[in-house]
């Protein structure tokens, strides 16, 4: 408890000492923070297709080349999505691991089977962009 009424108190004086000196005090100065840069985000992959091999249940998807312009995407994800359309739920990409630089995934699907699959760019901040839904049935 002493020691409470000693920090007011001396909380106290150093206030009253601010408002006798008239607010004259000097506040050391601190550069103003810069303007946010926001990264540039990776053009969506497009153009996605897939095969199907029934024999050894492997499926491949295929996505246009990324642009020689293209200065901005490091590589791509997969992921998947609930339904056909972000409305039917969640997206879900793969976070972690290697990111894929060509333009095809190669995974293995049963027969009879239905997913709902995803691309997504990924730019040097991490940021991703979502390609279309491609509807995979096999």
């Amino acid at each position: 408890m002493r020691d409470r009424i000693r920090i007011a108190r001396r909380t106290a004086a150093v206030l009253v000492a601010l408002v006798a000196a008239g607010g004259a005090t000097t506040v050391p100065a601190v550069a103003a923070p810069a303007g946010i840069t926001r990264a540039a985000a990776a053009p969506a992959p497009t153009g996605l297709a897939y095969s199907y091999d029934a024999a050894t249940e492997q499926v491949t998807v295929r996505w246009d080349p990324k642009d020689p312009a293209d200065t901005v995407t490091t590589g791509y994800r997969e992921g998947g999505c609930s339904g056909p359309s972000t409305a039917d739920g969640p997206c879900f990409v793969r976070a972690s691991g290697p990111l894929l630089d060509g333009n095809s995934f190669t995974f293995r699907m049963a027969a009879g089977r239905t997913l709902y699959f995803r691309v997504y760019a990924e730019n040097a901040a991490h940021l991703t962009t979502g390609s279309v839904i491609l509807t995979v049935t096999t």
